[in-house]
């Protein structure tokens, strides 16, 4: 089933729920510059227990790309706002967990309504770690992967080339060659010069990155009020993306890492990280709500 849910004035997304309408609701999206087709294998996994709602962040995905203006992570947290509400309307209003990557973790983290829209959150690799150290550690990453993004190749001939040149990148160096064919044909559109091109442009997708260090230290971890598990890479393997989130003795949030992965863990482990989310939400009461 798809609602179209709108926005704001200019902006209508697809919203499309999946799995055991009878089942405990998830909430899931996605990382930055990605699209939440590309997480299919770690998704689908929940299809036969939970009612499952997925959908893109406005200019990824499945949507068309709008003004860079509104590509900021305060448009992000308003628009998780209206896709929980306009749920509710469609689908009927039941507690919900969130399940978010990246960017999206912090769209939901700094919503201003967090405890009454969600019961629980299973947050991957959000942007938070303690101390000041750590920030001026992420400052300095997110401004460096800012440029490196902004010179990213923008089109490609096909995507047999995207693949191609994705396989030879380390940050993808955990990523299989099914995964990478999936990233393809969920990040990738025809372009109307011919070839093919990203969705999310690499200027938004830099804008984000840019603006993360300004947004995460709004985030106050050990004041969360609801269960909240929030999972880790391997912190010893290489990063590429931003630091890995680190919230080691942080008392109200479940920590935990998952070795062998990276800040792509649910692309790279996607049983491992199902498994880790269900485990969560049965501990915390909410799949027998």
């Amino acid at each position: 089933m798809i609602v179209e849910v709108r926005l704001d004035d200019e902006v209508t997304i697809p919203v499309r729920r999946y799995g055991n309408p009878n089942g405990p609701r998830l909430l899931l999206s996605h990382g930055n510059g990605l699209a939440i087709d590309l997480y299919y294998p770690f998704w689908s996994l929940f299809l036969d227990d939970f009612d499952v709602v997925v959908f893109d962040l406005r200019n990824h995905g499945a949507n068309p790309p709008g003004a860079i203006a509104r590509h900021t992570v305060p448009t992000f947290c308003r628009d998780l706002e209206a896709v929980g509400q306009a749920v509710d309307r469609a689908f009927g209003m039941r507690p919900r967990a969130g399940v978010f990557h990246s960017v999206s973790c912090l769209a939901a983290l700094l919503s201003p309504s967090l405890e009454a829209s969600y019961a629980a959150l299973v947050l991957f690799e959000p942007a938070l770690s303690q101390g000041a150290g750590a920030a001026r550690a992420s400052r300095l990453a997110c401004r460096q992967a800012a440029v490196r993004t902004r010179n990213r190749a923008f089109r490609f001939q096909s995507p047999e080339e995207f693949v191609e040149l994705m396989a030879a990148q380390p940050a993808m160096a955990r990523l299989g060659p099914k995964a990478l064919r999936l990233m393809a044909r969920t990040t990738l559109r025809k372009a109307v010069e011919g070839g093919w091109e990203l969705r999310c442009p690499p200027e938004y997708e830099a804008r984000i990155l840019a603006s993360i260090p300004d947004f995460a230290p709004l985030v106050a971890p050990d004041a969360l009020p609801l269960p909240v598990r929030v999972v880790g890479a391997d912190p010893d393997l290489p990063h590429y993306f931003v630091p890995p989130c680190d919230l080691t003795g942080v008392a109200s949030v479940d920590f935990r890492t998952v070795a062998g992965t990276t800040h792509l863990a649910q692309l790279e482990a996607p049983e491992e990280c199902a498994r880790r989310t269900v485990e969560f939400l049965d501990r915390s009461g909410f799949s027998s709500r």
